[in-house]
């Protein structure tokens, strides 16, 4: 039994030689290009998006900025913690000059900074932002304003990015342009990128001819009561008007909700979107997650469309959505969720899915294009991202096939996604002596000795036997285990993931997210004898009385932690 984890690619910096940017006049508002008839950053950048090039970037920046832009991150516990959705999620990055070249092409000084929420978050391989105006007002490259290199860090492959925006393009959303890249910085060699268009006004302009009214990001964001303030404004029109009218449609009886919906919602583009999302299993998506989306308001009529963003765990398993959830329909969100439970929006959800079943999903292609990417990365890749290509490849050959059997079958109600803030709902305090190396090759019950004590919702559990364990989680962290058991075939089971480091007498590893993550695990009868989440645990400490690294070296001390979850 260890943590879950997802793992990161490399990327790519060197010291860049200072050829001149491109560069425009500043702006307070983004304009379109005058004769042209074309917004900035158009045809001119394809080149920066070209599909058939390995695209070698260069970011050299200062050794202390590097050191200090890698480590940023967010407090995963104060992340959740009540009032976490009092407003748009916290931006704990800053930027750093740098130098950049793209292709052996010089951006000029610009601005780089870390980017991601939780889930793409590492400091080994961080994604990446590159403001080309940053330095110098007005200063474009090929048009383009920002760039974002995503490290895939829930890809093995690296390829499902790209594969996935090209997936919405095609089914005819406004999806950004994306192509694979070689990323160093400061000569360490960080692997392949996606290097994708950032998603702004002019992304929406330049594909639909005219500036969005507003534009939102959502992460981690709903169309209902308590959700809306997570939104974040992207334009200077978003006043969250559009939001609030979408909330208040949704509570329309099933006479007249289609009919008001669709006076605020684009209902055949959402539906369209909705479908794309379902069919590439993005379940980190909005209809899946309520994460990882944009929603802006056309500047022609003012009604709301979405755009698919962080993709990189798309077709990752059989069942994107879970163990016996149906595989053609993703159902967390609000809107979903309630056309799903309403007749013509299922029936516009099934005929569109049909559609795109024949006329975009285009399986063979979609390998092709996979094959044609693996030819492209084999100079640079290794054993983990072939081993991921080779899946992927798998599973999109067999996807089409999984989605056309199933389509349409049973579909039980859905549920709505859950909660997002924790409220401190109990305690787990343990006592315990064990050897280090008991976890994973001993005997995990029996590994050592533990006096835990249980409180969760204001109820007690009383451990009738327990032992603990540790050793290492992984390559580079440590985990400490505690098993109780408290009736008759159910057990609770606390561990810790820290870094091995910390593993020193006297010391207290603090429960934060950062140098120590920890979780409750729960086996029963109920949950057919699986360990299941049952809560995070946080605001705490790790206490070593004494603790080595060395198989066999004493391991011992105390854990106090706060049970994290939602109060009953």
């Amino acid at each position: 039994m260890t943590a879950n984890g997802d793992s990161g690619v490399p990327m790519l910096l060197i010291l860049a030689a200072c050829a001149g940017p491109t560069s425009t006049s500043p702006a307070d508002t983004p304009t379109d290009s005058g004769d042209t008839g074309e917004f900035p950053g158009g045809a001119e950048a394809d080149v920066v998006y070209d599909i058939a090039v390995l695209h070698e970037v260069v970011v050299t920046l200062a050794d202390a900025d590097w050191a200090a832009l890698r480590v940023q991150e967010r407090n995963f516990y104060e992340l959740f913690d009540e009032g976490c959705m009092d407003g748009p999620w916290g931006n704990p990055y800053t930027w750093f000059n740098a130098e950049v070249q793209i292709d052996g092409e010089g951006l000029g000084p610009v601005g780089v900074r870390k980017k991601g929420l939780l889930g793409s978050v590492t400091p080994d391989r961080p994604s990446l932002r590159i403001s080309v105006d940053h330095v110098v007002p007005g200063a474009t490259f090929h048009g383009l304003e920002k760039l974002v290199l995503n490290n895939g860090r829930q890809d093995p492959s690296r390829l499902r990015t790209c594969l996935a925006h090209q997936f919405f393009s095609d089914a005819g959303l406004v999806a950004p342009r994306c192509a694979l890249a070689h990323v160093t910085v400061n000569g360490e060699d960080l692997g392949v990128y996606a290097q994708t268009e950032a998603i702004d006004e002019l992304l929406v302009a330049r594909d639909e001819g005219v500036l969005p009214a507003a534009l939102y990001e959502g992460t981690l964001s709903d169309f209902r009561e308590g959700w809306l303030a997570t939104f974040e404004a992207e334009s200077v029109g978003a006043d969250g008007m559009e939001l609030t009218a979408v909330s208040n449609a949704l509570l329309v009886d099933d006479d007249g909700l289609m009919a008001a919906l669709d006076e605020i919602v684009d209902l055949d583009r959402y539906v369209t979107f909705w479908v794309a999302e379902s069919l590439a299993g993005h379940w980190d998506g909005y209809n899946g997650n309520t994460n990882n989306f944009y929603v802006y308001a056309t500047g022609v009529d003012g009604r709301l469309r979405f755009i698919a963003s962080g993709p990189d765990s798309v077709w990752d398993s059989r069942t994107p959505f879970g163990a016996g959830a149906p595989l053609w329909v993703a159902t967390a969100s609000a809107l979903s969720n309630r056309l799903i439970q309403h007749t013509e929006g299922r029936e516009r959800f099934l005929t569109e899915t049909q559609r795109q079943l024949d006329d975009v999903w285009n399986g063979d292609a979609r390998v092709a294009q996979i094959d044609a990417w693996a030819e492209l990365v084999e100079p640079v890749d290794d054993s983990t991202q072939r081993e991921g290509i080779a899946s992927l490849r798998s599973l999109v050959r067999q996807r089409g096939a999984d989605l056309a059997a199933s389509l349409g079958g049973r579909f039980e109600a859905p549920a709505l996604r859950g909660e997002l803030c924790w409220s401190d709902i109990g305690v787990v305090n343990v006592d315990f002596a064990t050897t280090w190396g008991s976890y994973p090759d001993g005997d995990l019950y029996t590994g050592g000795v533990a006096e835990p004590y249980f409180e969760l919702n204001g109820a007690e559990y009383v451990a009738i036997e327990s032992g603990a364990s540790t050793g290492w989680a992984d390559e580079s962290d440590a985990l400490w285990l505690t098993i109780s058991r408290i009736a008759e075939e159910t057990w609770l089971a606390p561990y810790v993931v820290f870094d091995e480091a910390l593993a020193i007498p006297g010391a207290d590893v603090p429960i934060d997210g950062v140098a120590a993550t920890a979780m409750l695990l729960y086996s029963s009868p109920e949950t057919g004898g699986a360990w299941t989440n049952a809560a995070y645990l946080g605001n705490g400490t790790l206490h070593f009385d004494d603790a080595g690294t060395t198989t066999g070296d004493a391991v011992v001390g105390r854990l106090e932690v706060h049970v994290l979850g939602q109060a009953e």
